[in-house]
């Protein structure tokens, strides 16, 4: 089995290598004529997903080695992890930060508009080339700097049937199921902003708590009172439907994509915020 989770670590490293050497060969010297025209689109997300996936993987390795430096005593140990979750947080910040900005970016030049599939594939490829880079980093610590501490630690437990692949697979694993929390929490927020400008408010309000959902009020046509009802305890819920079936109405939707809107909300969100589709007139909907 450890046979077997090592092979396919080794085989996904290698295969996410080539993906990428063959993305930047179509960036730099770019695709086929009979396809160029086809393919702009994807190629201009792709070279974006690129440039800030590889910037990213660049902090990540530089923030790795210094927290791997400083747990070998090149900072005073009191200091230790306090320099680890600094780190820690910047890169938390940086990988935000530039998912932000790279949706950004492709919003500047695709006419202010980025659709639900760009956004996830320029976010994927930007995570997924970061992975590359942080199994690059963990086996280039095992192999030079923790194998005798994670072979100390497999002899002293030997029923745990340790290997220092599984334990890069696992957190490899834990890292990818985060970071596409962290990918849709950011385009649902996206999604937010979209639908404001289309309803005439300011992107911004969709980031504040609490106004962003006075503003959702507003955008239905009801008055500001409503966000009270919904900390009443039961009466709450029906006020909560109620709210996103009109604003699914000001999209033309039926009651069907107001369920949509309240147990997949990031999914049928960004089907209507990143999305051509604009708002109808208040008064052609209620």
């Amino acid at each position: 089995m450890t046979c077997l989770v090592e092979i396919a670590l080794k085989s996904g490293v290698i295969i996410a290598i080539f993906s990428l050497c063959r993305a930047a060969v179509v960036i730099f010297i770019g695709p086929p004529e009979t396809h160029k025209h086809a393919h702009t689109m994807n190629i201009t997300a792709l070279s974006i997903a690129v440039r800030y996936g590889l910037i990213l993987g660049i902090v990540k390795v530089i923030s790795g080695v210094v927290i791997l430096s400083s747990n070998f005593g090149t900072y005073a140990p009191g200091n230790m992890h306090l320099v680890s979750l600094f780190l820690v947080g910047v890169m938390w910040i940086a990988k935000v930060g530039i998912l932000a900005r790279s949706h950004y970016e492709f919003n500047e030049k695709n006419n202010g508009f980025i659709s639900f599939k760009d956004a996830i594939l320029i976010g994927l490829v930007i995570l997924g080339i970061t992975q590359v880079f942080s199994i690059a980093l963990a086996y280039v610590n095992y192999e030079f700097v923790t194998r005798d501490q994670v072979q100390a630690l497999m002899d002293k437990y030997p029923e745990a049937d340790l290997s220092a692949w599984r334990i890069v697979f696992a957190a490899t694993m834990s890292s990818i199921l985060i970071d596409i929390v962290v990918l849709f929490t950011l385009i649902m927020m996206e999604s937010l902003w979209k639908i404001f400008k289309k309803a005439g408010r300011d992107g911004w309000a969709a980031l504040i708590p609490v106004y962003n959902t006075l503003t959702i009020i507003d955008i239905v046509g009801k008055p500001a009172i409503w966000f009270i009802f919904m900390f009443i305890p039961f009466v709450n819920i029906i006020f909560v439907v109620w709210v996103v079936n009109l604003l699914a109405k000001r999209f033309g939707k039926s009651e069907g994509y107001t369920i949509g809107l309240l147990f997949l909300p990031f999914i049928f969100y960004p089907m209507v915020g990143l999305s051509e589709q604009q708002m109808l007139p208040a008064e052609d909907v209620y």
